[in-house]
């Protein structure tokens, strides 16, 4: 439930104006991975990764007072929310090599995208320097772990719920 309330928060934030879309830079660095309708062809994707170039061009467009008061407190915040909720639905698996591989990668996703948000937050501050080069690579590693993390989590959930139950049943048949 606190997932889903962080991303209608996430909604909301965007009436704050912290980000101006114009041109080439048309969403927040965060969806900068996620596709979208503008992309044709795995080439075109793939351009996006570790895409610095996009965080230096799309600096410009954010307003950091809005951005530190308004998106980076709530996005600083929501690494801590969807670890929680991927680590409880893959739970079930706890003590096994895939959780222990699963965690350690959802751990690093987190940190990662709390070192995209902190570089991106200094970084508006202060556009000298190649900052923007880390920003894409934390927003890059985060995004590839993200989602299929997210994926693997609601599998491996579905999976235990099949687990549970087909075990339930064999252990006391009605």
């Amino acid at each position: 439930m606190l997932f889903f309330t962080w991303t209608q928060l996430f909604e909301w934030i965007k009436s704050t104006n912290f980000f101006t879309p114009n041109g080439r830079v048309t969403h927040i660095i965060d969806t900068h991975l996620m596709p979208d309708t503008s992309i044709h062809s795995w080439p075109e994707y793939t351009d996006r990764f570790f895409d610095g170039p996009y965080v230096r061009e799309a600096a410009a467009h954010y307003s950091p007072d809005q951005y530190l008061r308004s998106f980076y407190l709530v996005d600083f915040i929501f690494p801590i929310i969807y670890l929680s909720l991927l680590l409880t639905l893959t739970g079930y698996w706890k003590g096994t090599v895939f959780y222990r591989l699963f965690r350690a990668a959802m751990i690093a996703c987190a940190l990662f995208d709390l070192l995209e948000n902190t570089s991106f937050a200094y970084y508006l501050f202060h556009q000298d320097g190649n900052l923007y080069h880390y920003v894409a690579i934390f927003t890059t590693l985060k995004s590839v772990l993200f989602g299929p993390g997210m994926l693997t989590a609601v599998i491996a959930f579905g999976a235990a719920c099949v687990h549970w139950f087909s075990h339930k049943r064999t252990v006391h048949p009605n």
